[in-house]
């Protein structure tokens, strides 16, 4: 899938990675993404950085979005009924000491696949399929750092209530539809 992906593309992945891994999270989630363009040399770190989206403010999101999307979305269902997730956390702990509503490692948080790999999730899947949609419908014979960036955007459209779209995006104040123009106008001026 790699082959035509650029070597600041592959190194976005890889970043992605090794941040999931330092992280010890199990998966590369799409800020782990977003995080990988920011840090490496590209159109899309240029694009972030020119909209305040650099690495050390997609690390701190980083730090804010712990919650996987189905927990996010449960928790927010419990609120909407009086149910305070927090206020029951704080009493069981209150009880049964810290941590005790933490589930019983089978495996080592944040540890690897089989292959030596932190697995993609599948919104960063979707987002990495959709980079090479994009690249087809720019005309482009090779997937860089701006179509992973618009792939992510994609992605985010079709998970809108995805921890990604509705939380990541609109923290770090990036409008996905003006992001996605941005990308376009930078490489409008890079072919003139």
């Amino acid at each position: 899938m790699f082959e035509r992906f650029t070597d600041k593309a592959r190194k976005v992945v890889v970043a992605a990675s090794v941040k999931a891994a330092e992280r010890g999270d199990d998966q590369i989630r799409p800020v782990h993404m977003l995080y990988g363009l920011a840090a490496t040399d590209g159109v899309a770190a240029r694009v972030l950085t020119a909209l305040g989206a650099d690495t050390a403010a997609v690390e701190r999101e980083l730090g804010r979005t712990g919650l996987d999307d189905a927990a996010a979305d449960d928790a927010e269902a419990l609120a909407t009924i009086g149910i305070d997730l927090d206020e029951i956390r704080r009493k069981v702990e209150e009880s049964f000491g810290p941590g005790a509503l933490e589930p019983m490692p089978t495996a080592p948080r944040g540890s690897l696949t089989w292959t030596g790999r932190v697995p993609l999730n599948d919104q960063a899947k979707l987002a990495l399929a959709l980079s090479i949609k994009e690249t087809r419908s720019l005309h482009h014979t090779y997937i860089g750092t701006e179509h992973v960036l618009l792939g992510l955007l994609r992605a985010a459209e079709r998970y809108p209530h995805g921890d990604f779209a509705s939380v990541t995006l609109p923290d770090l104040g990036l409008d996905p539809a003006s992001l996605r123009a941005r990308v376009l106008d930078e490489l409008r001026q890079l072919q003139n």
